[in-house]
């Protein structure tokens, strides 16, 4: 796959150079360039910095006959190419360790998500942690926009806050496979923040396994969970929860019958 994705990328490169350098180079048409960026082979099209560079570059040092202009053109292609180094790997401000059983650290990621200004993207195997259920309720009730996907299997489980949460009006979907499992633990704050690890949102989770979170704001990982994300919204669009009457107080289990999923999840 490395291999193929390459090769698409040196093709990529060629047709970027040929039409930078057709007629008077400089003379680009603007918005032709821009599609053509646009359409890099690289699902991450930040992290096919270095060969779109090193084409541009190449380009104009082959117009150049002047030896004192091509080091000018050297340094700065060193200068640029340091730039986007940092561009797309900068200093993470976030980066905490989360290790359970421990029930602080379930305090802790409750406090990320009651951080969250705008958004919440949230994917899990369950919820039947209250105190989660409750951090993600009131974000959504001070009008956080929430969205959450989730195993269609294990909603149905005694416990499961899934259709409490989908009563309230947040956006849930799930997967369809009663022998497969939506088993990402993952949520993105404000599209900023990563909450990621083996962590299910559980209380046995929370007091007895061994688990842990890896909270991160680094963009590359925010940008492929983001992606990932996005795709199973789409994928899952058919299987939304619908908001149902439904009383906490006194809950018991579900009317629905108890789901069959192995417990050690």
């Amino acid at each position: 796959m490395e291999t193929l994705l390459n090769e698409k990328l040196r093709t990529y490169c060629i047709a970027l150079k040929e039409f930078v350098c057709e007629d008077d180079f400089g003379n680009v048409d603007q918005a032709k360039y821009e599609q053509l960026i646009a359409s890099v082979p690289f699902k991450n099209k930040q992290w096919a910095g270095d060969a779109i560079l090193d084409t541009l570059f190449d380009s104009a040092d082959e117009r150049m006959t002047d030896d004192g202009d091509k080091k000018i053109l050297e340094k700065l292609k060193g200068l640029v190419k340091s730039y986007e180094l940092c561009a797309k790997d900068p200093s993470s401000l976030v980066h905490e360790t989360l290790f359970f059983p421990n029930t602080d650290n379930v305090k802790s990621l409750c406090r990320q998500i009651e951080a969250a200004k705008r958004n919440l993207k949230i994917c899990v195997f369950t919820i039947t942690d209250n105190k989660i259920r409750d951090a993600i309720l009131n974000r959504y009730e001070e009008g956080i926009k929430v969205q959450i996907i989730t195993d269609d299997e294990c909603m149905k489980s005694e416990g499961s806050d899934i259709e409490y949460l989908a009563s309230k009006g947040i956006e849930i979907r799930t997967d369809d496979s009663k022998r497969n499992h939506m088993h990402n633990k993952f949520c993105i704050i404000d599209n900023n923040i990563l909450c990621t690890g083996s962590f299910n949102w559980t209380v046995q989770a929370g007091k007895r396994n061994q688990e842990n979170i890896l909270i991160t704001d680094y963009p590359f990982f925010i940008h492929e969970y983001r992606e990932e994300f996005k795709k199973l919204w789409a994928q899952f669009a058919d299987n939304e929860v619908e908001p149902i009457q439904y009383e906490l107080r006194g809950r018991k289990k579900y009317s629905r019958k108890k789901a069959r999923w192995n417990n050690h999840y």
